[in-house]
């Protein structure tokens, strides 16, 4: 018994009460902050976010900021095991752009055997762009797989840099949707309207033209870089342009996106300066492939299971895709 009437363990008592109630007042004070930021995004409501990459959003620091640990906590499903769930919900997909490449290839033979030996047609391009020889040609080739290994790598980098809302499978289900529905469109246009060849194995009285005599030629011949017959509009232009989609969606740099746009610009100036298509075929991929993709993002858009919330903690106004600026 104190002086003042009370033994240790009430003193002890009163310790934990002061402790409780300070905890008290602290989520307090940070119930008030989610009120006031929640009050601000329905005064001010968010349109949703076209780039998904905006909702890789730096909840950790918000959370520290507003003294709350548990917002970091980690996810119950590795980054494996969420891919894994995306993969058996859209392998249905993936498969029939795998088999869409044997058809899309089957058709392009299809148009070689259809072209007839012609002289170019005219075009702008060949006139103010210089001609690419035999033998410089290969430059368009490896700008566009330099295109194509940059995006692969970017693709992959959640594997090894895991950031919120963001999947090897979501972009790839993505990149693969629109690549269907764009060769879908290619090879109706060149089928229904055979052009003359601008390449010079595919002018007149060249020895390289070699085109499917046979079915087995038709249905087995895998070659992507040296028919004729298949030009509107380009399939290289459609992959290019299709990575620069990728970056422009999923990635958070600006600067990136600029750097790739600029690539596009360059590949398509090589590939008319090569003489491997018309101007035409470039500038009708440029303006198909992004509609087509802006169509797929509006009717399909990307969708997560409701378990990938790392943070359910927050409210749900939190949960929407947009940068946090902290």
């Amino acid at each position: 018994m104190s002086i003042w009437g009370l033994d240790q363990n009430d003193g002890k008592a009163g310790r934990e009460i002061g402790g409780n109630s300070s905890r008290s007042v602290q989520m307090n004070m940070f119930s008030k902050e989610l009120l006031i930021v929640s009050s601000h995004a329905h005064r001010n409501p968010i349109k949703p976010a076209i780039k998904t990459t905006q909702s890789c959003s730096r909840i950790d620091i918000l959370g520290k900021n507003f003294g709350v640990e548990n917002l970091t906590e980690k996810p119950s499903l590795t980054h494996w095991q969420k891919e894994g769930i995306l993969f058996r919900m859209n392998y249905k997909l993936l498969l029939l752009t795998l088999i869409w490449q044997y058809v899309h290839s089957v058709a392009t033979n299809v148009a070689y055997y259809l072209h007839v030996q012609r002289p170019p047609l005219t075009d702008l391009g060949f006139d103010l762009l210089p001609a690419l020889s035999k033998n410089f040609q290969i430059i368009s080739e490896i700008m566009f797989f330099i295109c194509v290994f940059l995006t692969i790598g970017f693709l992959v980098s959640p594997f090894f840099y895991p950031r919120r809302n963001l999947y090897f499978v979501l972009m790839f289900t993505r990149f693969a949707g629109t690549l269907v529905l764009a060769q879908t469109l290619r090879i109706v246009c060149f089928l229904v309207t055979t052009l003359p060849g601008p390449n010079y194995h595919c002018r007149p009285d060249s020895p390289d033209y070699a085109p499917p005599k046979t079915l087995m030629d038709i249905f087995g011949r895998q070659d992507a870089f040296f028919g004729c017959g298949d030009l509107v509009f380009s399939s290289h232009t459609i992959f290019v342009v299709l990575c620069a989609l990728v970056w422009h969606k999923y990635c958070p740099f600006k600067w990136v996106r600029r750097v790739v746009w600029l690539l596009v610009f360059f590949f398509g100036l090589l590939v008319v300066a090569a003489r491997k298509h018309y101007s035409l075929d470039i500038m009708v991929a440029w303006y198909t492939v992004p509609l087509i993709w802006i169509a797929y993002d509006h009717y399909f858009p990307d969708k997560l299971p409701v378990d990938f919330d790392p943070y359910p903690e927050l409210p749900q106004k939190f949960r929407v895709d947009r940068k946090f600026k902290v």
